[in-house]
């Protein structure tokens, strides 16, 4: 074992490579051989009665950077990172300065002199072209990720504003967003978001835009438990009076013996076809928001960041209480899903109450 920086627990002074060690034969302690003879036997013997045996003591942790103000800009996709961290959480890309020295790249400079691909009277292998994400190399092959979406962090969105601010509102899945965004600004074109369609409200709400967000989500409750009322108060009592008319139990009815005493009922009670219909209108509605939400998400979205960059510039005093605003501000907020995932488990129960 390479005892090497362990300490010696009699004189506490770490092991160096030339250290003469000796090791305890019952718990495998080890010692400086001086120490030990001064102590005439292993000093663990707690370890010894308990038939243990000696183990280093761990390495210290890793600090918690979770808790840390992140003011560390990176320089490649412009996102805040911990104050203490080294690497970018979102391109791994280093924040010392020195990226030929940590990150994990394909394109490393070898020594001077070597290298079948130099160009005459040089000594090193041209640099690789330029680009605004990170080279990580895994079996020899460089992958180039930009979490900028091919935006440039220095392009200017609206007034006052970059595609770099804005990634620092966005910050997880930047990379979708920038493109987007970039997509948006110079075409015109936007892109049809999948998770707006499907959330309505509460993508907005996730995505922290919460005036649009809790307006979508209260007219989507409200249409749902609409929907549900009708379809308990309405609709269940009208096929039951279908089902009487003809001397069919609700409880014993097929399908084809329903759909002939509705068409029977609605034959002399065409008043009733609406009512009965009401469900399917609110779905349609309902159907309308998620097609709006998924249209326009990105869009408003946009919006939403440009707006609050500059609100967050126009309002801090220095770059500290600017990096804590995108902290605070920027991101999702995963408690809404959770909140929202239990509206409406609660909203599917509140019609039984009125059967």
């Amino acid at each position: 074992m390479d005892y090497k920086g362990i300490k010696c627990p009699v004189c506490e002074k770490p092991f160096t490579e030339n250290d003469d060690i000796v090791v305890c034969p019952t718990c495998g302690a080890p010692y400086h051989r001086a120490c030990y003879m001064e102590k005439g036997e292993c000093i663990f013997t707690d370890l010894h009665e308990a038939g243990k045996d000696w183990a280093p003591p761990p390495p210290p942790s890793a600090p918690d950077v979770s808790s840390e103000i992140k003011d560390k800009e990176c320089p490649n996709c412009g996102t805040l990172n911990a104050h203490s961290a080294l690497f970018c959480s979102i391109c791994n890309a280093s924040l010392t300065g020195t990226p030929e020295t940590h990150r994990n790249s394909a394109y490393s400079t070898p020594p001077a002199g070597s290298g079948p691909n130099r160009a005459p009277g040089q000594g090193a292998y041209p640099p690789p072209p330029p680009m605004s994400g990170a080279y990580h190399g895994f079996g020899g092959m460089p992958i180039a990720f930009d979490p900028m979406g091919g935006a440039n962090p220095t392009e200017p969105i609206a007034e006052n504003v970059t595609y770099g601010d804005v990634s620092k509102l966005v910050q997880q899945n930047s990379g979708y967003y920038m493109a987007v965004f970039k997509n948006t600004n110079t075409y015109g074109r936007s892109k049809f978001n999948f998770s707006a369609f499907l959330f309505s409200g509460g993508w907005f709400l996730y995505r922290k835009q919460y005036k649009p967000g809790i307006i979508l989500t209260a007219i989507m409750f409200l249409l749902l438990i609409g929907s549900s009322l009708v379809s308990y108060l309405i609709v269940n009592p009208i096929m039951i009076d279908a089902l009487d008319t003809v001397g069919i139990s609700y409880n014993d009815a097929t399908y084809l013996q329903l759909i002939d005493a509705l068409t029977q009922y609605f034959s002399t009670n065409p008043a009733q076809y609406l009512l009965f219909c009401l469900p399917l209108l609110i779905y349609a509605l309902m159907l309308g928001i998620m097609i709006f939400s998924g249209i326009r998400g990105n869009r408003m979205y946009m919006k939403h960041c440009v707006r609050t960059v500059q609100e967050i510039k126009r309002t801090s005093q220095n770059e500290s209480d600017a990096a804590a605003a995108y902290s605070a501000r920027g991101g999702v907020n995963t408690a809404a899903a959770f909140c929202l995932l239990g509206c409406y488990l609660i909203t599917q129960w509140i019609p039984l109450f009125f059967i």
